[in-house]
C-alpha cells in the first residue's frame, strides 16, 4: 500500500463518511472503512436516551458499530441459524449501515430487540414519535402495500431487510426533522429514508 493510499485512508477515517451516506444491498462501503461508533451519535444517542427514561421508557444498545470482518461473522452465523430467512434481516459485509459507526440495534433492557414484548413496543413506539429530535432515523420502517404479504413485517417488501424498528441511524438533526415531515414513517406513503442518502465514492484500492 502506498503512502498516498494509507493517508487517504487515514483521512476518511478520521473525517468520516457524510451522515447521509446510502448504504443498500448493491452500494456499500469498502473494507477498510472502520471508524468505531461516531462521539457525535454516541452523545445524541446518550441525550434521547435520557429524554426516554424521563418519559418511562428504558433502551439500552444492542449492537452498535460493526467493522467489515465482524459483519461477514454476523452474516455467517445468521445463514448457519436460519438458511432460508436470514437475507431478510441480515446484511452482506460491507453493506451493513452498522459500518458507518452511527447505527444501533435497540431494545428494552434486558430484551432481545425482535421481542414483542410490551416494553419494546412501548420503546419503538416512542422511538417512531420522538426519535427524528435527537437526530435518529429508522431505517427500515413499517410499510403496508395491497398485494400480498401486504406489510414487510415479516418479508422484506418495500424496504431491503423487513421491518425493523428497533434499528435507528444517526443522520443529524436538520436531515432526521425533514425526513420524518416528509412522512417516511406513514405507513402508505412509499418514501423510505434511503431517498434521502447519497452513495459515498471512494477508489477501490
Amino acid at each position: 500500500m502506498t503512502l498516498a493510499v494509507e493517508l487517504y485512508i487515514i483521512l476518511h477515517l478520521l473525517l468520516g463518511a457524510p451522515l447521509d451516506t446510502l448504504i443498500t444491498k448493491d452500494i456499500g462501503l469498502p473494507p477498510w472503512y472502520a471508524p468505531g461508533e461516531s462521539a457525535i451519535a454516541q452523545m445524541a444517542l446518550e441525550e434521547m436516551t435520557v429524554a426516554a427514561k424521563m418519559d418511562g421508557i428504558l433502551l439500552w444498545v444492542n449492537s452498535a458499530f460493526r467493522d467489515y470482518s465482524y459483519q461477514e461473522e454476523v452474516k455467517s452465523r445468521e445463514g448457519y441459524l436460519d438458511p432460508d430467512y436470514h437475507r431478510s434481516y441480515s446484511a452482506e459485509a460491507g453493506h451493513s449501515e452498522h459500518q458507518l459507526g452511527t447505527t444501533y440495534d435497540v431494545a428494552w433492557p434486558g430484551l432481545p430487540v425482535v421481542s414483542l414484548d410490551s416494553r419494546n413496543l412501548k420503546l419503538y413506539d416512542w422511538l417512531e414519535g420522538n426519535a427524528h429530535v435527537y437526530g435518529f432515523v429508522i431505517s427500515y420502517p413499517y410499510k403496508e402495500i395491497s398485494d400480498w404479504p401486504f406489510h414487510n413485517r415479516w418479508v422484506p417488501v418495500v424496504t431491503e431487510y423487513i421491518h425493523e424498528p428497533w434499528h435507528i441511524r444517526y443522520v443529524g438533526v436538520d436531515l432526521a426533522q425533514e425526513m420524518w415531515e416528509e412522512g417516511y414513517l406513514d405507513p402508505i406513503d412509499p418514501t423510505l429514508p434511503q431517498d434521502f442518502f447519497t452513495p459515498w465514492p471512494y477508489p477501490d484500492f
